[in-house]
């Protein structure tokens, strides 16, 4: 089958799965707030402000602005859907005609148009004449600079789910204290708002540990499962341009790597 034929997606384009499971997470927090008849029961700024505020901090705290940065960025990542790898099967097939109908130059000006960091690279190497060995350990090194990168990103949200339920108890014991304080005055609003204090704090520190945070790391943790896949073909397509096969062979070989991969993906 030929390469072009491949399943191809915008970068760009917004996951579905995403947005429904944003939208029934609201929904889930509206029914629960709805469903004993008073929204604004369940906003309180003081509880809202310790947990929320508490979780910045930390993290200001414990992460540098550029992991922070990074963080935002693989968050806005989550919203769309992954890429398609047909236009660089594409692209590495055509680099393996130009060489193998002995064109150089032709390989080097559409290597230098690919989009692709990763597989600009790769032909880069192969058209240079670099060393089997060579190209495998620098490529790979690639892939397993692209994980840990992404691999830190998942953690940080893993720490921030981790300390929002710990800023949670902090909201419950400060708003236990501000109500055991008012207990002896008799004034009961004084007391419930202590208490209200107290209990959404808890509230907001579950929510926005099991419904933000850790959702998106497993999010970026499947992502970058993905990816390193992709890259693994895109590595395997390279090596075979290295060992001269001809563009049929590369296009169908990629193809097959491709159909493997995604049901690999669907098993686990």
């Amino acid at each position: 089958m030929s390469a072009s034929k491949s399943v191809r997606r915008s970068s760009g384009q917004i996951s579905l799965v995403t947005v429904i499971g944003l939208t029934g997470a609201l929904v889930l927090l509206w029914f629960v707030a709805a469903s004993e008849g008073d929204l604004l029961a369940y906003l309180n700024l003081t509880a809202f402000i310790i947990v929320f505020g508490g979780v910045t901090v930390s993290a200001l705290i414990a992460f540098q602005g550029r992991e922070l940065l990074a963080a935002l960025h693989a968050f806005g990542a989550i919203f769309r859907g992954d890429a398609g790898i047909g236009a660089e099967i594409a692209e590495l097939v055509e680099v393996a005609r130009h060489l193998t109908q002995k064109n150089i130059h032709a390989a080097e000006e559409r290597a230098a148009r690919i989009t692709s960091p990763f597989l600009r690279l790769g032909l880069q190497l192969v058209i240079d004449g670099t060393p089997m060995d060579d190209l495998m350990h620098i490529m790979n090194w690639r892939i397993r600079k692209m994980a840990e990168i992404e691999s830190a990103q998942a953690r940080l949200f893993r720490t921030l789910a981790a300390l929002a339920p710990g800023f949670g108890l902090l909201g419950t014991l400060a708003g236990m204290v501000a109500m055991l304080r008012e207990l002896g005055s008799g004034d009961i609003a004084r007391v419930g708002s202590g208490m209200a204090v107290a209990m959404l704090a808890t509230l907001y520190g579950v929510v926005l540990s099991n419904l933000i945070f850790k959702p998106i790391a497993i999010k970026i943790e499947q992502r970058t499962q993905r990816r390193i896949a992709t890259l693994n073909i895109l590595l395997e397509g390279v090596m075979l341009v290295s060992l001269g096969r001809s563009p049929t062979v590369v296009a169908d070989a990629m193809q097959a790597f491709l159909n493997e991969t995604r049901d690999e993906i669907r098993t686990i």
